[in-house]
């Protein structure tokens, strides 16, 4: 039986993958509010220099008209406690008055790496980490190699016959394709993911 947590974090992680192909560099992140066993507000970063998740989030309960404070937040990825194109997320949500924040991954860029998490828990706010890790880490898994190693993430794709051929020509020199369909519904998610 999956607990409360990773049912509610397996949403944020399915909000999360929406924004894969129009996030990056940035990382791709989830949130979901929940407040009495009922989910509140949903939220994914959408685009790069958009609102977060978490703001998104905190927005759809406003739409909805429902009021966050005392509630749960599952984040995919710690909340940001820095100014940058958008202001820090930590901020929101103390200021919403979310009794907690359970959190998939530690941001481990310059700016979080558990600051994010400090600040939140010397404002009173519960936090749970590592719900849903290893599936967080698999969605950014670029943002997190570059962001640990400085390294970027390379993707290659090689589609070639049985007799070493990268291309296949009929007697009239139409092409035809080497890989199959579901191979290239592939390749196409992983450019996405390529910015």
């Amino acid at each position: 039986m999956v607990d409360q947590d990773e049912k509610y974090m397996r949403v944020a992680l399915k909000l999360a993958q929406r924004g894969i192909g129009s996030v990056e560099p940035n990382p791709a992140v989830g949130a979901v509010l929940v407040k009495a066993n009922q989910v509140i507000g949903k939220g994914w970063h959408r685009e790069f220099g958009g609102p977060h998740a978490e703001i998104n989030a905190l927005e759809d309960c406003k739409t909805l008209g429902v009021n966050p404070r005392g509630a749960t937040m599952y984040v995919t990825l710690e909340p940001c406690c820095h100014q940058a194109k958008t202001g820090p997320c930590t901020e929101a949500i103390i200021a919403a008055g979310l009794a907690k924040v359970v959190i998939a991954a530690i941001d481990p860029s310059e700016h979080a790496n558990g600051r994010g998490i400090e600040k939140l828990r010397n404002a009173a706010i519960v936090v749970q980490t590592g719900v849903c890790e290893t599936q967080a880490r698999l969605i950014n898994a670029p943002f997190f190699k570059f962001t640990t190693t400085g390294k970027t993430w390379v993707i290659l794709k090689w589609a070639q016959s049985i007799d070493a051929k990268v291309a296949y020509a009929d007697k009239s020199r139409r092409r035809r394709w080497i890989s199959g369909e579901q191979s290239r519904k592939d390749v196409h998610k992983l450019r996405r993911r390529a910015g």
